[in-house]
């Protein structure tokens, strides 16, 4: 997978990019991103202390499932 297709099958999914590139969503009254690199993406929760990594995983090991989810992130 490469880092534009996570972006495009994040944003059929309700994800937004913010204006330094990342991804965002609110879910549930939390705020969660995407924050992707040139080769990897990190997905993290925001809490008051800041941002917290939860999965990360390496765009090409990053793939999409049969039923359109994204597989391949590891702690």
């Amino acid at each position: 997978m490469t880092k534009q297709e996570l972006i495009n099958w994040a944003k059929v999914h309700g994800w937004n990019l913010d204006r330094f590139g990342h991804l965002k969503k609110n879910l549930n009254g939390k705020m969660y991103r995407f924050k992707l690199s040139r080769i990897a993406a990190r997905y993290e929760l925001k809490t008051s202390d800041g941002w917290v990594r939860i999965n990360s995983g390496y765009f090409s090991k990053l793939s999409i499932s049969g039923e359109g989810k994204l597989v391949g992130m590891t702690r």
